[in-house]
């Protein structure tokens, strides 16, 4: 699954004894376009709103299992960098 970081906070439960603090996240969740199989010329995967506008998640940050680089490509459509070197970036910037 495929998700922008709009926002990290925290919620502590100040009603409970045990004051639980909960470390959060919000995500817009992203689908992957052409089946999510990498583009050919770039070797990325390219990603997009969801079409049925039910995105927005609130997750723990504990659920978070790894970091890409998500570029703009058009209307409402991203590709997803999954390795992050030298070269893509000169390419991309």
């Amino acid at each position: 699954m495929v998700a922008r970081l709009l926002a990290l906070f925290k919620i502590r439960n100040i009603l409970s004894d045990a004051a639980a603090v909960h470390r959060l996240a919000l995500v817009p969740i992203l689908d992957p376009i052409n089946g999510g199989r990498f583009h050919i010329l770039s070797g990325h995967i390219p990603v997009r709103n969801r079409v049925n506008g039910r995105d927005m998640r609130i997750v723990s940050i504990g659920a978070v299992i790894g970091q890409a680089q998500v570029i703009s490509s058009g209307e409402k459509q991203w590709i997803v960098n999954h390795r992050i070197d030298l070269r893509t970036f000169n390419e991309i910037y």
